[in-house]
């Protein structure tokens, strides 16, 4: 069995069997996948620009709000501590 992207043999790597394409090297389909530009199902080389720059601007909202969330001190904490 070859590699759909290297075409060497699977034996010789980590193999896997990707869905929809067939036997691969780990790492030949995780190098596809940087150069593809997809996460999860999300292909980013077909977003127009304008909606590149709504889920930039999202990620970055999110990002921004789980670091608050993890940087907020509990009252009932600090009660503790000194008390």
């Amino acid at each position: 069995m070859k590699c759909c992207y290297c075409q060497q043999s699977v034996l010789s790597g980590e193999p896997i069997t990707v869905s929809g394409v067939g036997p691969a090297h780990k790492s030949c389909f995780e190098k596809s996948l940087i150069e593809q530009r997809v996460f999860r199902d999300l292909n980013l080389r077909s977003l127009p620009v304008e909606e590149l720059r709504e889920l930039f601007d999202m990620v970055k909202m999110e990002l921004n709000v789980r670091d608050a969330q993890h940087k907020q001190v509990d009252v009932w904490d600090e009660v503790t501590l000194f008390g």
